[in-house]
This record gives C-alpha cells, sequence and structure tokens, in this order.
C-alpha cells in the first residue's frame, strides 16, 4: 500500500466512523457520553470523556498523561467486547502506545491506527497474528517500536519492518523467526534495541548483526551458541546483552574480551561457563549488572571479580556459595545495591 492510499485511506476512514453505544463488559448496556464532534483535541472536557469511556470497557487497561489517555492495553478485553474497544480506540487520537491481542487484528485495522496521529508503539501478541497481518504494518512507517509476541510471523512477514527506517526497539519473543530475519532489519539506522527471546535463532548466521547500532540484546532461551559471538562483539556500542540459557562456553565468551561498553552481561543458566571465565569478565570494566546463576563458576573463584568496582547488581545464585562466603563477596563492591546468591 502507498503512502498516499494510506493517506486517502485515513480521510475516508476518520469521516465515516461512528462511535455508538459503549458495552461495559458483556452483560451490561451502560451508555457512556463521547466528546461532541465539534470539540478540538486538546478540550479538557474531551479529553475526561474519552478517560471515563476506556473506564466503561471491561478489561482495557490505559495511562494517562494529565487528562490525556496515552497507553491502551486490550489484552485483557473480552473478544466480545474488542469490537467496541477498537471502534473507541479510532476517537483516542492521543494515544502512543497500544497493547493489541491477535483477535483485535481485523480487516482495515492498519488504517484505524494510521488514522491516529501520535502512535509511536505497537505491540500485538497472540498466535493468529501472521505473516499476511504482519506484513500491512508497512502502513505505519513512523513506529519507533515494534512488538510480535507469541505470534506465527516468520522470517518472511517481519521482512516488512525493514520498511520501519524510524523504529528503535523490536521484540520477536517466542515467534518462529531464525538467524535469516537479521538481514531484513540489517539497515535500520536507529534500532538500538533488539528482543530474539524464545526464537529459533543459532547464531549461525549472524554477520548482519554487526551493522546494527544496538545498545540492548536480547538472546535468552534459545539455541544462540558459539559462532554467533564474534559478530555480537563487533557491535561497536552494545551495553547490554542477555544470554540466559542459551549455549555459549568460555572459549566463545572471549570475543566480549575488553568491550568497555558492556555496563549487563547475563550469562544465567549458561553450564558451559565456569570459572576459567573469569578473566574476560573483569576485563568489562564498566559492568553494573553481572548474572552467574546457574552456570558451572566454582564459589571460591568468585572473589575474582573483585575488579569490577561499579557492579550495582550482582547474582552468583545456585553456585553453593555458603554465607559466609557470600558476605565476604559482597563487601568487596561498595555500589553494590542488590546482591542474591
Amino acid at each position: 500500500m502507498s503512502l498516499s492510499q494510506v493517506r486517502l485511506a485515513q480521510s475516508l476512514l476518520v469521516g465515516s466512523l461512528v462511535i455508538g453505544t459503549l458495552g461495559c463488559g458483556v452483560s451490561s448496556s451502560k451508555t457512556i457520553p463521547l466528546p461532541a464532534a465539534n470539540q478540538s483535541d486538546g478540550s479538557e472536557s474531551a479529553n475526561v470523556s474519552l478517560s471515563s469511556a476506556w473506564d466503561g470497557i471491561a478489561g482495557a487497561k490505559t495511562k494517562l498523561r494529565g487528562d490525556d489517555v496515552v497507553v491502551i492495553d486490550l489484552r485483557e478485553v473480552a473478544e466480545s467486547d474488542l469490537d467496541e474497544a477498537v471502534k473507541l480506540l479510532s476517537n483516542t487520537g492521543t494515544v502512543s502506545e497500544l497493547f493489541l491481542p491477535d483477535a483485535a487484528w481485523t480487516d482495515g485495522m492498519v488504517l484505524r491506527l494510521a488514522s491516529l496521529p501520535n502512535l509511536k508503539r505497537l505491540r500485538i501478541y497472540g498466535k493468529a497474528f501472521d505473516d499476511a497481518k504482519a506484513r500491512t504494518i508497512s502502513g505505519l512507517p513512523g513506529l519507533i517500536a515494534v512488538t510480535f509476541q507469541d505470534t506465527s510471523v516468520t522470517d518472511e512477514g517481519a521482512s516488512v519492518l525493514a520498511e520501519l527506517n524510524e523504529v528503535q526497539d523490536i521484540s520477536l519473543m517466542n515467534s518462529p523467526v531464525t538467524d535469516k530475519v537479521l538481514e531484513s532489519i540489517s539497515t535500520l539506522p536507529k534500532l538500538t534495541r533488539l528482543k530474539l527471546r524464545g526464537t529459533k535463532i543459532t547464531g549461525e548466521a549472524f554477520d548482519p548483526i554487526s551493522k546494527l547500532p544496538l545498545k540492548d540484546l536480547e538472546l535468552a532461551e534459545t539455541d544462540f551458541g558459539p559462532e554467533g559471538m564474534p559478530a555480537i562483539a563487533n557491535i561497536a556500542g552494545l551495553e547490554k546483552i542477555n544470554l540466559w540459557l542459551t549455549k555459549i562456553d568460555n572459549e566463545s565468551l572471549k570475543a566480549f574480551e575488553g568491550k568497555t561498553s558492556l555496563t549487563v552481561l547475563n550469562i544465567d543458566n549458561c553450564p558451559a561457563i565456569t570459572e576459567e571465565a573469569i578473566p574476560v569478565i573483569v576485563s568489562l570494566p564498566h559492568l553494573k549488572l553481572l548474572h552467574l546463576g546457574k552456570t558451572s563458576v566454582a564459589p571460591e573463584a568468585l572473589p575474582q571479580l573483585k575488579p569490577l568496582q561499579e557492579l550495582e547488581t550482582l547474582f552468583v545464585t545456585n553456585l553453593g556459595l555458603e554465607k559466609d562466603q557470600a558476605k565476604e563477596l559482597e563487601a568487596m563492591f561498595p555500589n553494590l545495591k542488590r546482591f542474591e546468591f
């Protein structure tokens, strides 16, 4: 769909939508007044009426900024009430972040969303959201954050993300994408946060990721292995990396040696990591958070972490640390705000 087509559809949609009586849950017929058509978007009474109207949608959650409804979450709205919620959404021009269940994504949904001038963050959840539906997101080029979580979106559908040049934050958690998705998004100039948790990535084709301006990368609960570590290490400004329950080992962790940009390293539940990895870890002087839980690091080796004097959070859970050892370890880090063993 071309941008001119989207704009034409927006104008037709806005002119044709009629907001009627709102249902308060399944069993209620409560009528809630909506703002008159001639009221300005900035009118205090209009905003208050919209806020009250959203209170009448059972299961809907909202957040306000002043009197403006800026966040709407429809994930707990009954499917039978979604039509009314979507109609009300079309009248809520102040919304900037939207959480949608897959059942809400019907034909024409992208046109409704395109008519919302402030919408910047779109989060979609559920298996019924598939490649065909994902491709329609191209009609929303101004998005800066996109989530396809627990969906059926594959590499093919996720390739539409390459068209969103403003996007800064992408989450594909628990969706069946593979390493191939990285090629699609590798040219996004503003992408700083990427969540691939629970996907089908392996690290075997991770070269495209080094092209991204990422600050925050999550690869947890995947088969990500040693092959992908050099590409991650080549991301110049990477600050946060979550490798929980992946297949990395001591040798592959060496790719991070001396990477001064890292402030968060989570290698929880990576049993191939032992105390032999500590020299690499202490070469990361600006770490603020370190998670070593359920690794194979020997408790007696943990005092070797002392050079990490900027640590604020340290997890050394399930390593067999005794209370006296834990007390001595905690005392080594004067900036600690959270310590668990």
